[in-house]
């Protein structure tokens, strides 16, 4: 391997390196403080949907966090170094690659080939999944064991199509117009009948893309998990609707037994912003508080 590192404040640095993922080098990056052990598991982050270089804004969002910092970053396939975090277009191969199943299948190999993560045991690792990576997260912690803790932003309940619906029907744009819910419905129809079609597109992705999110029932997953879970959302959230997340608070309000938590941001965005805050920072920092066992570890961010 060899490592690059950059400094992300006096005692933390992100080291870059390859690996072998699927028979392809892939990207990765290790946030950690230097000398310092850490206090906490160790945090494999998943980000959202999208092309864009992720991997250069990793350190950005654990500014805040106060304890040793211990985090992997598995970057997607076929990213571009240096790209920003929304491009135009996705390169072909990206596309290809560009599924649900893909990205969880990707995130469990990654757990179980880096040296460092390969040696941790049952219940050491947290998984922190932002936006499309809340919907990744929850699988890989039903399907791996050595997740210990879920946090999502960004993600709730809902499958997708009935979220993009909900939007419709409150009048929400761009659903609601030039889209409707009859032609929403009318769209997840042929999508579904063109699963694998690459060269069509909805939303700025692939059918093959959409096939493997729109349907996806988010319950189903969280119905296996018993580790501690929180899940945070903006009450404004454009991508995602705050219904999604009452769906999932309503779902663990039905099984107390359950160790959950629903974090709503008062007008707040997807990212979690209001104005000039950007409170998916303090939500990071909370983090290392609830991993913890902190009841109130949250108490001041809703």
């Amino acid at each position: 391997m060899a490592f690059c590192s950059t400094c992300a404040h006096a005692e933390r640095k992100t080291d870059e390196a390859t690996i072998q993922i699927q028979g392809e080098a892939r990207r990765y990056y290790h946030l950690h403080d230097q000398n310092t052990p850490s206090g906490g598991p160790v945090i494999l982050l998943i980000d959202g949907s999208g092309c864009g270089d992720f991997g250069a804004r990793l350190a950005g969002f654990f500014e805040l966090y106060p304890a040793p910092a211990d985090v992997y970053f598995l970057e997607k396939p076929h990213i571009e170094k240096g790209v920003g975090p929304q491009p135009k277009s996705c390169s072909p191969a990206f596309e290809r690659d560009d599924y649900l199943e893909r990205r969880v299948s990707d995130a469990l190999e990654f757990i179980e080939s880096e040296p460092r993560l390969k040696q941790h045991g049952e219940r050491s690792i947290a998984v922190v999944g932002f936006s499309e990576g809340g919907r990744v997260a929850p699988i890989v912690a039903s399907r791996s064991k050595k997740i210990g803790w879920l946090a999502t932003v960004g993600s709730g309940g809902m499958p997708q199509a009935d979220g993009f619906l909900t939007f419709a029907r409150r009048g929400v744009a761009p659903y609601a117009n030039p889209y409707s819910e009859k032609l929403l419905q009318e769209e997840f129809a042929t999508i579904a009948k063109d699963p694998k079609n690459l060269d069509k597109h909805f939303f700025g992705h692939s059918y093959h893309y959409w096939n493997s999110h729109l349907f996806y029932d988010p319950i189903t997953t969280y119905s296996k998990l018993d580790i501690p879970i929180v899940a945070a959302m903006g009450e404004k959230d454009e991508a995602e609707p705050i219904e999604s997340g009452f769906m999932l608070k309503h779902y663990f309000e039905q099984h107390p037994d359950r160790d959950f938590q629903f974090i709503e941001y008062r007008n707040a965005s997807h990212g979690l912003q209001v104005g000039d805050k950007s409170n998916i920072k303090s939500f990071i920092a909370n983090l290392d508080k609830w991993f913890k066992g902190a009841p109130h570890a949250f108490d001041h961010d809703e």
